[in-house]
């Protein structure tokens, strides 16, 4: 099963990492040291932080009505849903 949506912020952003995150049973930590970068980076991006560079990505794409899909494959059935804006599972 997979968990799809339509990615609108930088929230629902670090909502859907999270949760890929999660199906891979991986810490932040653990991501952070594959990725060469720190928790705290990992962390941020989780949390939603809205950084001037996803700002404008996400400037952009109101304005040009872009839009933006993510997908995390195999989500166990018992994993609670991904909850992001105006998205669907499935």
């Amino acid at each position: 099963m997979a968990a799809r949506g339509e990615v609108k912020s930088a929230e629902a952003l670090g909502r859907i990492l999270q949760q890929g995150r999660l199906v891979k049973r991986m810490t932040q930590r653990e991501l952070a040291d594959r990725l060469d970068t720190d928790q705290k980076y990992v962390w941020a991006l989780e949390s939603g932080k809205n950084t001037i560079v996803l700002e404008r990505i996400f400037q952009i794409m109101r304005e040009t009505g872009v839009r933006m899909y993510m997908e995390i494959d195999n989500v166990p059935q018992e994993q609670p849903g991904v909850p992001l804006e105006g998205g669907t599972h499935g």
